[in-house]
C-alpha cells in the first residue's frame, strides 16, 4: 500500500493523526453521559486522561492507520475511524466516531465521515463501509444519510445500553456510492451529529485495543448574467472556468446583482411545492445558501449541493450566524448520492447546469437530479434562454443589468450551430484581486429541455420566462426573456 499523508482536510474540517497531547481535551470531552450514552460500553465512562492516553497510543501503533483526531478551527474536537474486518468480510470497514458536546449543531460530523470514508474506500481497500446506530439516536441515523449511507437493516431488540433494551439501525456505504462524491462532503450548518456512532472510538481495553475505532461509536455555476453554483466537478486535470470563478468569490458573490431577487423567489417555491413544511428540497448549485437559508428559515428543510468550498463555507457561515440547521454538502451535481430521497429540486440562477462543457454533462446533471427525487417529484430551475440571443446581444444585456462593483463580460461570441455564448468574464475576487476568465455557456430552446426532461421520466413540462425575483407561471417565454423558468413534475 503506498505511503499517504495522515492529515486530510476539506477546507473546513480536518481529519489527522493524534498528538500525545490530545489527551487531555479528549478527556475533557469525552467524560460526558451525553456522548456515552450513544456509544459502546467498551468507551470508558467516566472518561479520564490514562483512558486517552491509552487509545492515542493504540491509534498511533495502527498499521495502516484507521482512527483520527478531528480537528475544526485548529482544535481537536473528537474522532473519526474505520475497523477493517476480516476472513470473508475484510473487504469491509466499519465506521464509529464521537465529537464533544460543545461542537455539535457546526456542520463538523458529516465533514469528517466524509473525509474518512473517502480515506477508507482509496487507501484502506475496502468496498463497503457500514455503522450501527442505537434507535434512538436520530441525529446519527441523519449524518449517516446525509453522507449517502443507505439504511440497510434494522437489527431488533439487539443493544441493550444502560439497562434499556433498544434496536440497532445498520447504515452501508459501498465503493461506487463514494467515487465521485468529495471528501469534503458535509454539513455546513446546524446539525444533529449529537454524540456519535459505533464503538467506542476512544475506548480502551480488549475492545478498544483490538478495534481501532471503538470510540467513534447562483450560488456556483455562473451563467452570462447570473451566477449561482457550481453543481459539476470537472475531470479533465485542469480547472475548468466555473471552477477557477469560485475558487475565492463566495462574499463577493452576495453583492452580485442577481442576488436581490431571493425573497420573491422563494414565495414562488413555496407556493409551487404547497406550502408542505414536510416536503425535503435538494438546491442543487446552491453557492453560498441564499435560497436554502431562506426557505429554512420559513420552516422548510432543505439539503444544498455545489463544488465550491469557497461558496460552500460562505454557506455555512451565514446560515450559522442565524442559528439555522442546514445541511450543505460537496458533490458533483452529474453524480449526486442520492436515490429518491427528496420530494423537490431546484436549481436556480444556472447552478451547474447550463455550464458544463458538453452537452451530455449538461444532460448528466438532469438526469442525476431526477434519480434523486422521490415520485412523485417536483423539479424547478431555471437556464439560459436559446431564443433571447437570436434577437439580442448577450453582453449588451449584461452591461445593462450589471452594478459597479459587479462582473462585467465582453467579447461575446454566440455560436448558432452550438448555442455556446463565448465571453470574456473579468471580475474581482474576495481579496481585491482582478481576474480574467474565458467562459462559455450553453443556451437552450424549450423543445430541448422539454425533450430532455420527458426522456428521464418527467410526464409534464412547464417552461416560463423568468423574472429576477418575481417568478410567476402567468409569464409566458418570449424571445425577451433571458432566462427561461422551468417546472417539471411525474405526477401530470
Amino acid at each position: 500500500m503506498k505511503p499517504v499523508p495522515l492529515k486530510f482536510s476539506d477546507g473546513v474540517v480536518t481529519i489527522r493523526k493524534f498528538r500525545r497531547n490530545d489527551k487531555f481535551r479528549m478527556a475533557e470531552i469525552a467524560n460526558n453521559e451525553k456522548v456515552a450514552v450513544n456509544l459502546r460500553d467498551a468507551f470508558p465512562s467516566p472518561y479520564a486522561v490514562e483512558d486517552a492516553q491509552k487509545f492515542i497510543s493504540m491509534c498511533l501503533g495502527q498499521e495502516p492507520y484507521q482512527v483520527f483526531a478531528i480537528e475544526y478551527q485548529g482544535e481537536y474536537v473528537g474522532n473519526v475511524g474505520l475497523h477493517r474486518q476480516d476472513d470473508v468480510y475484510r473487504k469491509t470497514a466499519e465506521l464509529g466516531y464521537f465529537i464533544g458536546e460543545t461542537y455539535w449543531h457546526k456542520g463538523i460530523t458529516p465533514r469528517a465521515v466524509n473525509l474518512i470514508c473517502d480515506y477508507g474506500f482509496r487507501e484502506l481497500d475496502v468496498i463497503k463501509i457500514f455503522s450501527g446506530v442505537f434507535s434512538f439516536n436520530i441525529a446519527s441515523q441523519r449524518v449517516l444519510e446525509k453522507c449517502g449511507f443507505e439504511k440497510e437493516a434494522i437489527l431488533k431488540n439487539a443493544v441493550i445500553k444502560n439497562g434499556k433494551i433498544c434496536d440497532e439501525i445498520r447504515y452501508a456505504k459501498h465503493y461506487g456510492q463514494a467515487e465521485n462524491a468529495s471528501a469534503g462532503a458535509g454539513k455546513a450548518v446546524a446539525g444533529g451529529e449529537e454524540a456519535g456512532a459505533g464503538k467506542a472510538v476512544a475506548g480502551t481495553g480488549k475492545a478498544g485495543a483490538s478495534k481501532a475505532v471503538d470510540g467513534a461509536g447562483k450560488e456556483t455555476g455562473p451563467d452570462a448574467a447570473n451566477r449561482t453554483g457550481i453543481g459539476a466537478e470537472n475531470t479533465t486535470g485542469r480547472k475548468q472556468w466555473y471552477e477557477s470563478l469560485f475558487e475565492n468569490y463566495g462574499k463577493k458573490y452576495d453583492s452580485e446583482n442577481f442576488t436581490s431577487g431571493t425573497i420573491g423567489e422563494c414565495d414562488f417555491l413555496e407556493k409551487e411545492i404547497g406550502y408542505d413544511r414536510t416536503k425535503q428540497i435538494l438546491d442543487v448549485g446552491c453557492g453560498t445558501g441564499r435560497h436554502a437559508i431562506e426557505l429554512t428559515k420559513r420552516g422548510y428543510n432543505v439539503t444544498g449541493i455545489d463544488l465550491s468550498e469557497t461558496q460552500l463555507q460562505r454557506a455555512h457561515e451565514k446560515a450559522e450566524a442565524e442559528s439555522l440547521d442546514i445541511t450543505f454538502l460537496k458533490h458533483d451535481a452529474r453524480n449526486l448520492p442520492f436515490k429518491g430521497e427528496f420530494d423537490a429540486a431546484i436549481m436556480l440562477c444556472e447552478g451547474g447546469f447550463p455550464l458544463m462543457e458538453t452537452d451530455e454533462m449538461n444532460f448528466d446533471i438532469l438526469r442525476s437530479v431526477a434519480r434523486s427525487l422521490r415520485k412523485p417529484g417536483k423539479f424547478i430551475f431555471t437556464t439560459l434562454n436559446g431564443l433571447f440571443p437570436l434577437y439580442h446581444s448577450v453582453e449588451k444585456f449584461c452591461s445593462d443589468v450589471s452594478r459597479d462593483g459587479n462582473a462585467t463580460y465582453s467579447s461575446n461570441t454566440f455560436n448558432l450551430m452550438t448555442f455556446r455564448d463565448h465571453n470574456i468574464t473579468e471580475f474581482e475576487d474576495d481579496d481585491g484581486n482582478r481576474k480574467t476568465l474565458d467562459c462559455n455557456e450553453r443556451y437552450y430552446v424549450p423543445s430541448e429541455i422539454t425533450w430532455m426532461l420527458k426522456s428521464l421520466g418527467f410526464r409534464k413540462v412547464d417552461i416560463m420566462g423568468a423574472r429576477l425575483g418575481a417568478f410567476s407561471r402567468a409569464d409566458r417565454l418570449t424571445t425577451e426573456d433571458f432566462e427561461m423558468l422551468v417546472i417539471a413534475s411525474d405526477n401530470g
